[in-house]
């Protein structure tokens, strides 16, 4: 998915609800893949940058990595590309047998126009075409 297409293209309507326009940036970061190219640490801004826009490398999640390792790797994108979240925090849950899927709660705080707010999104990446559905709920 390119930039243009997740942020640009005339399918995506602009929505006043705040939780809504999170949503759907945190479902296109997570469906997007970050360039392969390494990005040297001297350059930081690059690295937060549209340039390196979502997961750094999409078989990483098709890996048997360590769950606490894979939700701080979660954590660390969230926190990158999506600065209106703060307190971010990221539990996976157990994969159930059969499931082609990672499955992870992300828990954060972001201030909204009726003051600071915490939300929990239910996550879901399906590993057969890397879609990912966040389903939220508002909690004070």
């Amino acid at each position: 998915m390119t930039f243009y297409q997740a942020f640009i293209s005339p399918t995506h309507t602009s929505n006043d609800n705040e939780l809504d326009d999170i949503r759907y940036h945190l479902t296109k970061l997570l469906e997007s893949e970050a360039p392969l190219m390494a990005i040297s640490s001297y350059y930081q801004e690059v690295r937060r940058s549209n340039y390196a826009f979502g997961i750094t490398d999409v078989q990483l999640l098709n890996a048997n990595l360590d769950q606490a390792q894979l939700a701080k790797r979660l954590e660390s994108w969230l926190i990158t590309f999506e600065p209106r979240l703060s307190d971010v925090s990221v539990e996976m849950v157990e994969r159930h047998e059969g499931c082609n899927a990672i499955l992870f709660t992300i828990i954060a705080r972001y201030a909204s126009s009726k003051g600071k707010k915490t939300l929990i999104f239910d996550s879901k990446i399906a590993l057969s075409d890397f879609s990912a559905q966040l389903s939220e709920e508002d909690y004070d």
